[in-house]
């Protein structure tokens, strides 16, 4: 076997690193708010939004009529319970709690049917950072008491929206299989079986706003609920969705049944995807610093001794 070179194994840690950074995205979206409250608290670099010249906003915006089917439940607004949350004051130009939280609940109807009839809705805002240059509003429904159906119960729903527009950003599930099922990577998985049931839940859900124009596999993953160890828990498997107007989207499915737990939505992937082009250069640059500095220290004359 060919033994890689030196630049060889400076493009694979540049590979991997762009790949640790999609699949702690991936942990921090199913995790909801309690791993998004921690990246937060690193978010030093706040910043200025200008909304006037703004091309951060896509084609999916508040919608003026309901969804179809969609009758308002009888839930409460609430506040998410976590210290950065109570200092985080909305603008003058965003919508009310109350406002985002019902579409919110819109969005859960249109994705996954879900009534929040007696839910309570809590809700955090999170102002604009370097890393996401957009004001959000983050929502998350803890259900309780929930009987298991189709071999799962939902046990949360965590939700991204922005602030001003009502764009969606995130939207998932986190749940808790009725059987123990192991997280660890499948490598004899067929993954052409996966992209096809992802691009199917891809084109029903129009996540890319056009028709798709392709998907990539992405990784393999785990999500957990809060009893259960991290040898079992909901097998996940995540693709790249690209469509032919230029949006992308990261998917999250179940390999388990292949259910869709989660998409990342263009409005703030494309953040994501900058930060993992950044790195890749930084380390690329670093890599033939490197080099040189090798090859300098390389012809640097030894004194031998007899």
């Amino acid at each position: 076997m060919k033994k890689p070179n030196s630049k060889e194994r400076h493009f694979k840690k540049s590979v991997l690193a762009a790949a640790m950074i999609i699949g702690a995205n991936i942990i921090a979206f199913q995790g909801f708010t309690q791993a998004a409250s921690a990246a937060v608290y690193n978010k030093t670099n706040i910043i200025p939004t200008s909304y006037a010249n703004s091309t951060s906003v896509s084609s999916q915006t508040v919608q003026n009529s309901l969804p179809e089917g969609y009758k308002k439940a009888n839930y409460k607004v609430g506040t998410i319970n976590l210290p950065y949350y109570k200092n985080q004051t909305p603008a003058e130009k965003d919508m009310t709690k109350e406002a985002a939280a019902e579409l919110v609940a819109q969005y859960l109807w249109q994705v996954y049917g879900a009534n929040l009839e007696g839910q309570t809705i809590e809700m955090g805002y999170d102002a604009p950072t370097e890393n996401t240059p957009r004001p959000m509003w983050i929502a998350e429904v803890e259900l309780k008491g929930q009987n298991y159906a189709d071999g799962y119960r939902v046990d949360r729903y965590g939700v991204w929206i922005d602030s001003v527009t009502g764009e969606l950003y995130n939207i998932g599930l986190n749940r808790t299989l009725k059987e123990k099922v192991p997280v660890g990577p499948d490598w004899s998985l067929n993954e052409s079986e996966y992209e096809a049931a992802a691009k199917k839940l891809a084109e029903k859900y129009n996540i890319v706003n056009s028709t798709v124009q392709s998907i990539q596999f992405t990784g393999q993953g785990a999500s957990f609920s809060t009893n259960i160890s991290s040898t079992y828990g909901d097998p996940t498997i995540s693709f790249q969705v690209h469509g032919e107007n230029g949006e992308v989207a990261l998917m999250t499915i179940s390999r388990y049944d292949k259910v869709l737990l989660g998409v990342m939505y263009n409005g703030q992937y494309k953040y994501d995807l900058l930060k993992i082009e950044e790195l890749v250069q930084e380390m690329e640059a670093k890599a033939k610093a490197d080099e040189a500095t090798s090859a300098d220290k390389s012809k640097v004359p030894t004194l031998m001794g007899n």
